[in-house]
């Protein structure tokens, strides 16, 4: 049997400035100032998916944003973020064991 894995994704809260979206008007998890729940939304905020990529080491998965190059390369197995792969029932399973069945769907 076959399975579809699309990686999962995050959203990331940024400021925009200028009309740019920069690294450096990155929110990072602080609250807003002047705005509430149930307020008015600021209109310089902007939400951003960001894919998780899946790194496979034996039968341990770990999920990141930020792969680094060599984490890539020693990896068993690597789904980069945002995209989606036919994988195996082999494959299949150890992302299942390891808790990321809501990203696979048979096919």
């Amino acid at each position: 049997m076959t399975y579809r894995l699309t990686t999962p994704w995050e959203w990331e809260t940024w400021i925009t400035a200028d009309n740019q979206n920069t690294p450096y008007a990155r929110l990072a998890g602080r609250p807003i100032t002047g705005g509430t729940s149930t307020g008015a939304i600021n209109p310089f905020l902007t939400d951003i998916p960001r894919g998780v990529t899946l790194l496979v080491n034996g039968t341990t998965v770990t999920a990141t944003r930020y792969p680094y190059q060599d984490d890539i390369t020693d990896a068993d197995a690597v789904y980069m973020g945002g995209h989606t792969y036919e994988i195996d029932d082999q494959a299949a399973q150890i992302l299942i064991d390891a808790g990321y069945s809501q990203y696979l769907e048979n096919i």
